[in-house]
C-alpha cells in the first residue's frame, strides 16, 4: 500500500482478509497494515437502548469528543469518537470494554 496514503483514503478493499481465526488477533493484524500509530483513530459505534447507554460508552471514553448522530426513527444512535491512540492494542482495548455494552455494535 501506499505509504502516503491518508486513513481517510483506505478502501474498504486495501484491507486484507488476516490470516487470524481470533477477533480481535486478526483486527489487530488488519489496523497494524492500514492504519498509522500513533496517530487520530475513528472509533464508530451503533447504540440502541437511550441515554443510559451513551454514559456507559462515555464511561470509557470520558475525556473524548462525540459525535452523535441519532437515527430517523430515533431507535439507534451513531457515535462517532476521534481518539489519539498509540497502537492497535489500546485500539483493541477500547473496542473490549465497549463490547461489554449491552446494544452496543462496533464499526
Amino acid at each position: 500500500m501506499d505509504e502516503n496514503k491518508n486513513n481517510k483514503d483506505i478502501e474498504f478493499t486495501d484491507i486484507p482478509d488476516g490470516t487470524n481465526t481470533d477477533i480481535y488477533a486478526n483486527l489487530k493484524e488488519k489496523l497494524e497494515s492500514v492504519e498509522q500509530f500513533p496517530g487520530v483513530y475513528n472509533f464508530k459505534f451503533i447504540l440502541t437502548g437511550g441515554l443510559d447507554k451513551i454514559q456507559e460508552l462515555r464511561a470509557i471514553l470520558p475525556d473524548d469528543e462525540f459525535i452523535e448522530q441519532a437515527s430517523k426513527t430515533g431507535k439507534y444512535v451513531s457515535i462517532t469518537v476521534k481518539k489519539t491512540m498509540q497502537n492497535a492494542d489500546e485500539v483493541i482495548a477500547i473496542y473490549k470494554q465497549a463490547g461489554n455494552i449491552k446494544g452496543i455494535m462496533t464499526l
